[in-house]
């Protein structure tokens, strides 16, 4: 029996599917990370009217049918085209890189209400206001914390000491967060200034992230550690990455 399903969804990818369809995969509020066929999408004024690009928000109309790898979109009404993020280059930079980070480590038919919303008020502070590394920064670890693989940086995650003050750290991506000066010799050395602000960027809210702004020094540290946690959780690089990257050598603070 066909299951019919109504649910938020945001576009994270598409790509055509014979003369007319679309492939299109979706991060439901209802259903997580699905693939799903739109037939004749492509051709469709009516069904699809409101396009279905790359962060676009709306409500999909699916259906899932036993023993089929895809669902079928029958529908999906745009609620957020989000039209800025095409004319700026880091928002265009840094939404791409959203979506395909969520792409990429959110599971499959797996629905999560809280990780749907942190990616679709990324994307509409995105497109209301300019690009920021620091609210960049808060996406990652928000994100990791509610796929339920947020890094420690509180407190040694060996002996459990929570007094590290501006101690200077040993940080183990593989073991999700640091070590103290009397559990660790190896790994990255991270300092107190850095893990204290890696630390109140993984608990603040993408509102606080637009009153912030960290020095180049302290934005490069926290940049490289995050992007350290990412590596143990991804399979290959991400190409929104190497966008950014490029861009930043002619933009300043973006990243």
């Amino acid at each position: 029996m066909r299951q019919k399903i109504v649910t938020k969804a945001i576009v994270l990818r598409r790509v055509a599917y014979g003369e007319a369809d679309w492939v299109v995969t979706l991060l439901g509020r209802e259903t997580g990370h699905v693939s799903a066929l739109a037939r004749a999408a492509r051709r469709s004024t009516r069904r699809f009217a409101g396009g279905m690009g790359m962060g676009m928000a709306g409500e999909a109309k699916l259906q899932d049918r036993p023993n089929a790898e895809l669902l079928a979109l029958e529908s999906f009404d745009v609620y957020a085209d989000h039209p800025h993020l095409a004319t700026d280059v880091a928002k265009t930079a840094h939404a791409a890189y959203a979506i395909e980070l969520s792409d990429r480590l959110c599971p499959v038919r797996h629905p999560d209400y809280s990780t749907f919303d942190w990616l679709e008020e990324l994307l509409a502070r995105l497109d209301a206001g300019a690009a920021s590394a620091e609210r960049l920064r808060v996406f990652e670890l928000g994100l990791l914390r509610r796929l339920g693989i947020g890094p420690a940086f509180d407190r040694c995650v060996s002996c459990g000491r929570g007094d590290l003050a501006d101690e200077t750290v040993r940080f183990h991506p593989a073991s999700g967060g640091v070590y103290c000066a009397n559990c660790a010799t190896t790994g990255d050395l991270l300092t107190g200034a850095a893990r204290q602000a890696l630390d109140r960027l993984g608990k603040m809210t993408l509102a606080d992230a637009d009153a912030i702004s960290l020095n180049r020094d302290l934005a490069t540290s926290c940049r490289r550690t995050v992007l350290a946690l990412l590596r143990e959780h991804l399979h290959g690089p991400l190409r929104s990455l190497d966008f950014i990257e490029k861009m930043s050598g002619n933009m300043s603070g973006s990243r």
